[in-house]
């Protein structure tokens, strides 16, 4: 072997070591953070899960081998023997997805405890549960118990706990206080009123009051008791405010109304101020355009819009009067001339930004101002 065989083979060694290590200390941290992740009573209800889901699958086992009917009675019959504890214990929590690890964890813990269960000579009518959870591990509680000494949690008349609207604090295990933790809409330290803002139905149950009211005693905005802001009471009804009635936004922005508010958004770049969404709802122009229609446009554009609306007006006229030239020679060839002229009227306005008839209107409100 050479001089630097031996550092070599070290180092491989090391190197083994360290990975090994690792997923040693991998495995670890596993093993604790899948066990944090339950509390004590969850963690022994996946194990007696397990047990008895072991305890099914081993139901028609029996012994191998030999004269069966001897070995049953000279020995235990299989059903509550060693053999099948054995194999309950050998199967025991390999069929879990989740909290697997936690599962071997206690499984390890309570092992004796579990033999002591299985040749107890009455445990076929002990809860394996009850037995190890409750009574012997003491990790959970009976149902509707909580805590230390497994006290009661609250009940109503009916014997509903938390009324029958939240859960007790630390039900079914030795941890928590029994304090009542209502779900939403709910109060009151059996759960037995509605919360604010919430009120009670003929069935008891506790809705949520309408957006508009500041409490209320039923259902719908007639209901308030007073308003929230942005709304305002009106013949008993709360009704929303329209804020958008005042110059609520300022600048390059346009109001739009919601219930109980409002918005301010950003006009058309086209614009400098609006009155709301889009190109053609402009209030006032920058210096180099126009005001037209709503919208922002420059004086070249305006006069070619105005050029081409007096050519299609000039062309109308011209059709016009050729069809009442045709009406003296003949009434039903004006006719199909006047549907055509109509049609082709139709098909060229319909894809005008700007119709004849709004171009001539706005003209005309300009000249007589």
């Amino acid at each position: 072997m050479g001089i630097f065989e031996i550092p070599r083979i070290f180092f491989l060694m090391l190197l083994l070591f360290c990975v090994s290590s690792k997923k040693l200390n991998l495995r670890d941290s596993k093993y604790s953070r899948d066990s944090k992740e339950l509390n004590e009573c969850r963690r022994c209800k996946v194990l007696t899960d397990s047990f008895n889901t072991w305890l099914e699958k081993t139901s028609r086992g029996k012994y191998e081998g030999g004269d069966t009917a001897w070995e049953e009675a000279k020995l235990k019959s299989y059903a509550r023997s060693e053999v099948r504890l054995v194999e309950i214990q050998e199967g025991l929590c390999s069929e879990l997805k989740i909290h697997q690890d936690a599962c071997y964890a206690i499984a390890e813990e309570s092992e004796q405890v579990l033999e002591k269960w299985w040749f107890n000579k009455d445990s076929v009518s002990l809860d394996l549960y009850t037995w190890l959870c409750i009574e012997n591990l003491q990790h959970c509680c009976p149902s509707k118990h909580y805590g230390e000494a497994c006290e009661p949690c609250l009940q109503d008349e009916h014997n509903h706990v938390c009324a029958g609207h939240g859960r007790c604090d630390g039900a079914g295990t030795r941890k928590g206080n029994g304090t009542c933790i209502c779900k939403k809409g709910y109060t009151g330290k059996l759960c037995d009123e509605c919360a604010e803002s919430f009120y009670q139905t003929s069935t008891g149950s506790c809705e949520v009051c309408h957006k508009a009211c500041d409490g209320c005693s039923g259902e719908g905005a007639a209901a308030c008791d007073s308003c929230n802001p942005g709304w305002e009471m009106q013949s008993g009804v709360c009704i929303d405010i329209d804020e958008c009635v005042d110059a609520v936004c300022e600048g390059h922005y346009y109001c739009s109304n919601t219930e109980g508010s409002y918005k301010c958004n950003e006009c058309d770049l086209s614009c400098k101020t609006c009155a709301g969404e889009g190109s053609s709802n402009c209030t006032s122009c920058e210096s180099a355009s126009v005001l037209w229609f709503g919208m922002c446009i420059d004086n070249e554009l305006k006069q070619n819009i105005l050029t081409s609306t007096y050519k299609r007006i000039a062309m109308y006229v011209g059709l016009l009067i050729i069809t009442i030239f045709i009406s003296h020679t003949s009434r039903s060839i004006a006719s199909i001339v006047v549907l055509i002229i109509a049609i082709l009227m139709y098909f060229l306005e319909r894809n005008l930004k700007m119709n004849t008839l709004d171009v001539l209107t706005q003209t005309l409100n300009e000249n007589f101002k």
